[in-house]
């Protein structure tokens, strides 16, 4: 059975990009997909970025503003997961989590020092 993974980059990702990169390979060799979820708009940058920390992925999705107002700013993730059958999903932000179906496992890191 595939699965379907979905990061988000920025406070997930960039929390500790080497664990990631083991994470999506592993994930990848097993015959899994990754998919990169990120509100970056300039994928090219993006692309660059996930090379320099060495994160593979299946698929790269970025948003645009018009794609964040079609859906809301918090749901945009939550429609990107529910349209890709995301089942797991890294998300740092409690408010775009709350918009995930529940069939997706959610799993959040958490910053101590706030």
């Amino acid at each position: 059975m595939i699965m379907v993974v979905g990061m988000d980059i920025d406070d997930t990702i960039t929390r500790h990009p080497p664990f990631f990169s083991f994470l999506a390979r592993a994930l990848l060799a097993a015959g899994h997909e990754v998919i990169i979820i990120t509100f970056r708009e300039d994928p090219e940058a993006t692309k660059a970025l996930l090379e320099e920390w060495n994160i593979n992925y299946t698929r790269l999705i970025t948003s645009s503003i018009e794609a964040c107002f079609e859906h809301g700013v918090n749901e945009w993730k939550a429609a990107v997961c529910r349209e890709n059958r995301v089942e797991i999903f890294f998300e740092d932000d409690p408010e775009v989590i709350r918009h995930v179906d529940e069939s997706t496992v959610c799993l959040m890191p958490v910053n101590h020092d706030k």
